[in-house]
């Protein structure tokens, strides 16, 4: 019996929603593009975090020179949390969670800027981020965008365009390869299969993955841990950290793709339209998929209906019917109760016996 795509599923056109941005006049300055070498006078944008005007702007304008960015983010929660479209839904006696706190962004040279959002709000988008992520011609390389993607949309009207992401990525290939994609494969899975090794932090040696587990389990306890300023050096090393493999991982995962595909025109349109889709898959949710809203182990599973439907205008249909199984004609159920609730003390505590 030949596959159809679930007709009841919702339409999906490519940044439909993505608001004009006519930047203002920005004056960077002089040593905007400056290294971070020992000699620079300029501020130092990759030590520490970037949470001033000045640096922020010293740090777009060498951003702004880059074909390739490699982007992450850490949030309270992070998803749309309280936000929609742009407002804040909080009502009386209900708690704030899902703020985007920190934005890491990388070069293809191994630099890392950390900004912070939580502090610079808005007005980091003003002055010149916004132009930044939603800049056609930039590719921004990430792994597993939606939670990010839901928070830039819902908080401040960002929507990143040619998004490449290297979970999306994995996905296409097992697909060709005929293996299973029921779950998707986490950044440490990929990275470890690539043979890449971890990453050193200059002037601070190696950060293990026992290490940033170690990490994670604090912010796993502390939903406000990075809204807490200033922010730990180690958390701050820590969110660099997930962004430096990024730039290896996205070569050997292209690489990849386009012998399956025969040629990079065809694998360059194909990962960065899904990317898209997949990115913006809990954004066009009305409903946050945060883990103090959900049980967030669902979004472990890949959802083939809901990426390849909304795909389907945007994919040549020969290539569409090689990516597609018999598991993908109906949408996954919607995730189950969350496993967390807030105490008296405005903690995220586990419920126990789940």
């Amino acid at each position: 019996m030949p596959f159809t795509l679930n007709p009841n599923a919702p339409a999906f056109v490519l940044n439909a929603d993505a608001p004009a941005f006519v930047p203002s006049q920005i004056c960077y300055p002089s040593n905007a593009g400056a290294t971070n070498s020992a000699s620079s006078k300029g501020i130092d944008c990759t030590d520490g975090v970037i949470a001033t005007e000045a640096a922020l702007l010293q740090a777009v304008g060498r951003l702004s020179k880059e074909l390739m960015l490699f982007v992450d983010c850490e949030g309270a929660d992070l998803s749309k949390g309280s936000w929609l479209n742009g407002a804040l839904q909080v009502e009386a006696g209900h708690y704030e969670h899902g703020r985007l706190c920190l934005m890491q962004i990388g070069t293809s040279s191994g630099e890392v800027y950390a900004i912070d959002i939580f502090e610079l709000g808005l007005r980091a988008f003003d002055l010149g981020l916004r132009q930044l992520l939603e800049n056609p011609e930039t590719t921004k390389v990430a792994h597993d965008f939606r939670q990010d993607a839901d928070a830039l949309w819902h908080q401040f009207l960002v929507s990143p365009k040619r998004l490449f992401d290297t979970q999306l990525c994995d996905v296409l290939i097992r697909r060709l390869k005929g293996m299973r994609t029921t779950y998707v494969s986490g950044s440490a899975k990929l990275v470890s299969n690539h043979g890449i090794e971890a990453q050193r932090i200059p002037g601070y040696g190696l950060l293990t993955q026992e290490q940033k587990l170690l990490i994670h389990e604090r912010f796993s306890e502390d939903r406000h841990l990075w809204e807490r300023r200033p922010l730990p050096e180690d958390m701050v090393l820590y969110a660099k950290a997930d962004v430096l493999p990024l730039p290896r991982l996205h070569a050997e995962l292209f690489r990849e793709l386009v012998g399956f595909l025969g040629d990079e025109a065809t694998a360059d349109r194909l990962v960065l339209a899904a990317s898209e889709v997949y990115a913006s898959s809990f954004a066009v949710l009305t409903t946050c998929r945060c883990r103090l809203c959900c049980e967030t182990s669902m979004a472990a599973k890949f959802d083939g209906c809901r990426v390849f439907t909304r795909l389907a205008n945007n994919c040549e249909p020969g290539l569409l019917q090689r990516l597609l199984r018999p598991e993908d004609a109906h949408p996954l159920p919607e995730p189950g109760p969350t496993r967390f609730y807030i105490n008296e003390n405005d903690e995220s505590v586990p419920i126990l016996g789940q």
